[in-house]
């Protein structure tokens, strides 16, 4: 059989260069839009401060990274066309489609997944249940804001710090006119926080009322082997279909499914 090359000194540091810059853009990415601080990436990676700041002077130098006047560091445009190319997270859209079937059938109710879209989510999937009467107020192909909805609060959860409180702020912005955020901005925004926190606890959602009266749902992040999380996996009824003593059985529903969904994405 054929030797394989040995890999030589060049090769190797090579090999660490892109590794590092790797490392780098991954801990800037995690940030979201606004950025972060040479210190913080230099801590957060385990890099030399000085190993970083050349490296981050050859990222911005071919736009992979973009300075702000703050001298925060975020990912540049450059990465954009990139990403344009990449191949599709979604590896195996049957298996994903066909738990999502699974669950509407066992629970009876509407089941959801949906993808991050830049400032909000995007409905990939939805699924009906055998339940008569269903909540219906979002449909195949609909974008909403992180806190128009159950699955956005999910994935709300996992946005940088800056990130989240944007969209908190914007709340009312993004607000349908029968939305619990147009009647109470201000009190949905301290339950939203909450939730948040409940959601980074517990890694599961519920809510009833929160983005719509009569509305109740739960909702769990589809976890990714490679980022953190940006797909999620909701179940939504009308309120007094998702009582109190129905919880335990969805939830481990929900999760059972969103861990095996995690199995088609990358």
């Amino acid at each position: 059989m054929p030797r394989s090359s040995p890999v030589t000194t060049g090769d190797a540091e090579t090999v660490q260069v892109i590794r590092r810059a790797s490392a780098i853009l991954a801990a800037i990415a995690r940030e979201g839009v606004d950025g972060m601080r040479l210190v913080d990436i230099a801590r957060v990676t385990g890099i030399a401060r000085p190993s970083v700041h050349r490296m981050l002077q050859d990222l911005l130098a071919i736009d992979y990274v973009e300075r702000h006047s703050d001298k925060l560091h975020a990912i540049g445009p450059a990465l954009f066309t990139l990403g344009l190319a990449a191949p599709n997270p979604i590896q195996d859209p049957i298996l994903l489609r066909s738990l999502a079937v699974e669950l509407a059938a066992a629970t009876g109710d509407t089941v959801y997944v949906s993808i991050r879209h830049v400032d909000g989510v995007h409905y990939l999937m939805r699924e009906e249940g055998q339940y008569p009467i269903r909540a219906h107020y979002i449909a195949v192909g609909d974008v909403r804001a992180y806190t128009n909805t159950y699955s956005g609060i999910v994935l709300l959860a996992h946005l940088a710090e800056a990130e989240r409180e944007r969209a908190l702020a914007q709340l009312h912005l993004n607000a349908a006119a029968d939305s619990t955020a147009a009647a109470d901005p201000d009190g949905l925004r301290e339950v939203l926080r909450e939730k948040v926190a409940e959601v980074q606890r517990d890694g599961w959602f519920f809510g009833a009322n929160v983005v719509r009266p009569g509305v109740a749902g739960l909702a769990a992040p589809i976890l990714s082997g490679t980022s953190a999380p940006y797909m999620a996996l909701s179940i939504s009824a009308v309120e007094s279909r998702l009582p109190a003593e129905r919880l335990p059985e969805l939830r481990a529903r929900l999760l059972e499914t969103a861990a095996r969904m995690s199995g088609a994405i990358l």
